[in-house]
């Protein structure tokens, strides 16, 4: 009777101990689910509050749109017509990244959501699912609590949000997705012991890796992971002598990446992968690997395998020998496979994402509140702690965990991509959040496993909880607020919706037109401007370089062959003062020292800064200068005197020091108008960017300034936007021989008159041209005459005409030029013997073929078909070498017919199909090539060499509108 009395006792004073523990079971079990369901949700409400304004936020997804609307009309897709203008572009991107939207859309199109709406929603839908995928990986590496705090704060973070909020569909969210999806299902697979569900976790992990490979070009990030991981495994496994754990990780991993690899390689042939040249490299290391493995399992026959030091020492030696092998085989472009996402060239430099990391863009991607870098830290801690118990669990029990090991590898190697470029900084986010949730959970394990009563082990947990909560009811505010504020974007703020529409609705369907790089997509986009463009995001980075010598130039030097591109307008934007350093470095203009300073800083300066004001004091708080004006006195924060001060539109011109009281240079020309003011870095204080954004006449050479604005006539503006209409020939002024005397001219009479043009030719000359003169009445034309013909003008040492002309009674003249010029743009891919080529480069040396085309024109041609070769260069023009900090960098393009493929071609207006026998010489290119090497010779840096199929037949170029007017003279 005692003892059951004190075991009945015992039984009660345990009761409560059992309650708790397993009401905490049930919690873990069911209720965070249930949590990280609504973190999830949270989530995907923050990413889509982007969507609910009217356009993308990010410039790339508006050609992300449209490819994915190509995807859901032709399938899979090749040519994407708008790009590279006039002659389109193959699609770059896997089709994968557009195939997978599409699919969304499909599934959710039967409730009435629209193509448009449901590309919006798929971003978000993205995040949603990253964020279950967190949960699930950190739950299996670490445990529930982690899973839970993973969830959490990816919920809200600002490194993942940044590529998965609605407006932003690259690629990185839907791989990153994948591939955390794909390493859960792959950590499941090799710890499954039942067969159907390690063949169920294995065919999973297959399919998710494959997919993600299409998601997006820097997808070659998952096969170095699981590369990595594997190959540690098999290396660890070997050293500590678990050989036959070693045949059976062997047999299951290897098998299923290299399938993975294989299956990957085969949809590179239909684009839907991308990334062959990453999966080859992939599949040489995977069996270099395998080669080590076989050495491992066999080789004890002839090697010292006895303890790990020798096991270790021979694994050691031969990943040595496989390396040094990798690199006499491969070169020094085994450090930069991924240079694409580097800054590896000048445009790249330039590039804000590629630029390299810094602490405190990871203290600000990864902070709660602030630059306060929390998550990233709380990161560095998780990896301490699966690094002790990964190092604990392999040296007392000989055991590697998979999910130590591979979470290790995979934070390893998102540290090194985060430090390499800004980029990145999302790309590792999955790893840096998942360490940090691990960290979480490892303080709620500590406080499982304390020897403490139940109440207080509870009441310890509800206090680190609160704690961790501060998180997300600080950040999921501030990332609401951020969201909110991104709907309305800067299409809409600035006057390029305006401008765009314009461009949309009283231009041809064929006109070309560019901007500055950033904007071209904005002009492709058929949600706003729909016309094709010279240069964007993505495409014709060669291009970059010329623009940037056509805007921050002055001159003869800064004139472009635009014609060859066949432009038709050219858009500026007053904002692009912010981005002028990097045009500046890209045109010539100022050195890699000026663009952004050494490695020190020093040395760097701002080329452009835009004061708005009025009544003498203009500033720019973000700058933090004021610029006064007293007493003909113009000083800049009290202290700085430009070099020059030209107040317009009166152009008084005031000279100054150039220095600051301190003694320091200030080499800067300020331009003051009513409403703003502008100081110009010297080198650039007269540039074409100046002129056409702020319409400040500054140039050196004379006249200049009127040839330019002959050449682009400005057709419309809102906002900070200009759209100017592109002539590559144009009068900029006019005289009259009257009495002897030559006069300017602004309005003709009928009658006989002799006049004296001057023509500015942009860019290229006047070749062999006819000169007539359209009588127009009621803006019909009733009358054409021919007024010269045979007229050649030099466009860097341009002479004035003299011709005469009898003018016949009409509302106005109009002045045309006609002579031999492109025509036509691309509308679908060429094709060489039925296989589709790039339009950019359709035939190499020595090659040809049965050469089709099909092109769109404005009107009826007869044209003569040639094959035009364009090489874009750099030339070093200061500095001791390339990577020199004090180098500088002059852009050039030359341009030459390389063979005439087909003569009296008969085009008409609409889209022709044409086809001709086509062949490239042999050496055409590469003796060029030889000639600009012996030329510059190691300041030569070739940035493009294109091989394009153009068009040449007569043109006419408006030159010169005048109105008419009662005759008031005679005319000698």
């Amino acid at each position: 009777m005692v003892k059951t009395k004190v075991k009945r006792e015992k039984r009660e004073e345990k009761a409560p101990e059992h309650r708790p523990k397993t009401l905490v079971v049930f919690f873990k079990r069911f209720g965070i689910p249930l949590i990280v369901l609504a973190f999830a949700t949270l989530g995907f409400y923050i990413r889509y509050l982007p969507g609910t304004g009217k356009y993308f936020i990010d410039p790339d997804t508006y050609y992300h749109y449209e490819i994915y609307k190509l995807v859901l009309k032709e399938g899979l897709p090749r040519y994407y017509s708008m790009a590279e203008a006039p002659f389109g572009s193959l699609i770059g991107e896997p089709l994968g990244l557009y195939l997978l939207p599409a699919i969304f859309y499909k599934l959710i199109s039967a409730f009435g959501y629209t193509t448009l709406q449901a590309f919006k929603l798929w971003p978000p839908t993205v995040g949603f699912l990253s964020i279950i995928a967190t949960y699930l990986l950190a739950r299996k590496i670490h445990g529930e609590w982690a899973g839970l705090w993973s969830a959490a704060i990816m919920s809200f973070l600002l490194a993942h949000f940044t590529r998965t909020f609605s407006g932003n569909a690259r690629g990185d969210g839907p791989f990153l997705m994948l591939f955390l999806f794909a390493s859960v299902a792959m950590l499941y697979y090799l710890e499954a012991k039942d067969v159907k569900r390690k063949m169920v976790y294995g065919t999973l992990f297959v399919a998710l890796s494959v997919i993600a490979l299409s998601a997006w070009n820097g997808s070659p990030f998952s096969l170095m992971v699981f590369l990595g991981f594997g190959a540690l495994q098999a290396i660890v496994l070997f050293v500590f002598g678990r050989i036959e754990e070693l045949r059976e990780f062997i047999k299951l991993y290897y098998p299923t990446y290299l399938t993975v690899l294989l299956l990957g390689y085969l949809l590179t042939f239909p684009r839907i992968v991308a990334v062959k040249g990453h999966i080859l490299f992939a599949l040489k290391v995977f069996l270099g690997l395998a080669g080590l493995t076989v050495l491992m399992l066999y080789g004890g026959k002839w090697l010292n395998y006895s303890d790990r030091r020798h096991r270790f020492a021979v694994v050691a030696v031969v990943t040595l020998l496989g390396f040094v092998g990798a690199y006499i085989y491969v070169g020094p472009k085994l450090f930069s496979l991924m240079a694409g996402a580097y800054q590896s060239t000048q445009v790249y430099e330039t590039v804000q994402e590629l630029a390299k990391t810094t602490l405190g863009d990871i203290k600000a991607y990864y902070g709660i509140k602030g630059t306060d870098g929390i998550v990233f830290f709380m990161s560095l801690a998780g990896v301490l702690v699966l690094l002790y118990r990964y190092l604990t669990t392999l040296l007392r029990e000989g055991r590697s965990s998979h999910e130590y090991l591979f979470a290790l590898t995979l934070y390893g190697m998102s540290l090194y991509l985060v430090w390499s470029a800004v980029r990145f900084l999302f790309l590792a986010s999955g790893a840096v959040i998942l360490m940090a949730g691990v960290f979480a959970g490892e303080l709620f394990r500590i406080i499982e496993d304390m020897k403490e009563k139940a109440t207080t082990k509870i009441t310890l947990g509800l206090a680190l909880t609160v704690m961790l909560l501060l998180m997300p009811v600080t950040g999921v505010p501030l990332m609401i607020n951020t969201a909110k504020a991104m709907k309305t974007s800067e299409v809409e703020r600035s006057g390029w919706e305006d401008a765009l529409m314009w461009l949309r609705e009283n231009t041809s369907e064929y006109a070309t037109a560019t901007s500055w790089w950033d904007y071209g997509y904005w002009i492709e986009s058929s949600l706003l401007g729909n016309r094709r463009a010279s240069a964007d995001g993505g495409h014709a980075r060669d291009r970059d370089h010329i623009l940037a010598l056509f805007l921050a130039r002055d001159g003869n030097v800064s004139e472009v062959d635009f014609e060859s591109w066949e432009l038709n307008y050219f858009i500026a934007y007053m904002q692009d003062w912010r981005k002028f350093n990097a045009i500046s470095y890209l045109g010539g203009a100022i050195t890699r020292r000026e663009y952004k300073g050494d490695e020190s800083g020093r040395g760097g300066v701002t080329t452009i800064v835009l004061l708005p004001g009025a009544n003498g004091v203009y500033s720019n708080p973000y700058m933090g200068l004021t610029l006064r004006v007293e007493n003909r006195t113009v000083k800049v924060n009290g202290y700085c005197e430009p070099m020059e001060s030209v107040i317009l539109p009166s152009n008084t011109h005031i000279k100054g020091s150039g220095q600051c009281e301190t003694g320091s240079y200030f080499p800067y020309v300020a331009y003051v108008t009513p409403t703003f003011a502008v100081l110009a870095y010297y080198k650039v204080a007269t540039s074409n960017f100046l002129k056409l954004a702020f319409g400040i006449p500054a140039s050196k050479e004379a006249n200049f300034t009127e040839k330019l604005y002959a050449n682009f006539e400005l057709v419309f503006q809102s906002g900070d936007v200009i759209v100017y209409e592109f002539k590559p020939f144009a009068v900029y002024k006019a005289e009259e021989l009257v009495n002897g005397t030559w006069r300017a001219v602004e309005t003709l009479t009928p009658g006989e008159h002799t006049l004296k043009l001057y023509i500015s030719a942009f860019g290229r000359d006047v070749k062999n041209a006819t000169l007539y003169v359209e009588a127009l009445k009621d803006g019909k034309v009733v009358e054409r005459i021919k007024v010269a013909e045979g007229l050649y003008i030099d466009h860097l040492n341009e002479k004035p005409i003299e011709v005469k002309v009898n003018l016949p009674e009409a509302d106005e003249y109009r002045f045309v030029l006609v002579q031999k010029g492109p025509v036509g743009v691309l509308t679908s891919a060429p094709r060489v013997n039925g296989s589709i080529a790039n339009p950019i480069k359709v035939l190499g040396e020595g090659q040809s073929g049965t050469l089709e085309l099909k092109a769109a024109f404005d009107r009826d041609y007869t044209a003569d078909l040639y094959l035009r070769v364009t090489f874009i260069y750099l030339v070093r023009k200061s500095g001791r070498s390339n990577d020199d900090i004090d180098a500088a960098f002059e852009p050039h393009m030359d341009t030459f017919f390389a063979a005439k493929l087909a003569e009296g071609l008969k085009l008409k207006k609409g889209e022709d199909t044409i086809t001709v026998n086509a062949g490239l010489p042999a050496g055409v290119i590469s003796s060029y090539e030889e000639k600009l090497k012996a030329l510059y010779g190691d300041r030569l840096i070739i940035r493009g060499i294109r091989v394009e199929p153009v068009f040449i037949a007569d043109k006419a170029y408006t030159i010169w509108e005048v109105r008419a007017s009662a005759p008031h003279h005679g005319s000698e």
